[in-house]
């Protein structure tokens, strides 16, 4: 890590489902563990499922309790809309 780091920049891939959510969930917790802002780039999802919905829902709650700044860098469609479906929208920010 550069000592000019100013964010931790997460790209989600087309898809997150049930399979990657254990190894995303890796990523989120290391990138917590950096005391810095995260970014979250979901521009590229098309596929996202109800865990890793819940996951994205932990790990932004746990983010708000800690004083942690996570965001999003385009969230695609898909993302708003199986969050809004879920009532997870507001939950993970979007």
């Amino acid at each position: 890590m550069s000592d000019a780091q100013t964010e931790i920049v997460i790209e989600c891939n087309e898809g997150l489902d049930i399979s990657l959510v254990s190894d995303f969930k890796e990523f989120l917790k290391q990138a917590a563990g950096q005391n810095l802002p995260v970014v979250l780039d979901g521009s590229a999802l098309e596929r996202v499922d109800a865990a890793a919905l819940q996951l994205l829902s932990a790990f932004f709650i746990e983010a708000r309790t800690s004083g942690l700044n996570v965001m999003w860098k385009e969230p695609s469609a898909q993302l708003c809309r199986a969050a809004e479906l879920i009532g997870l929208k507001e939950t993970i920010n979007l």
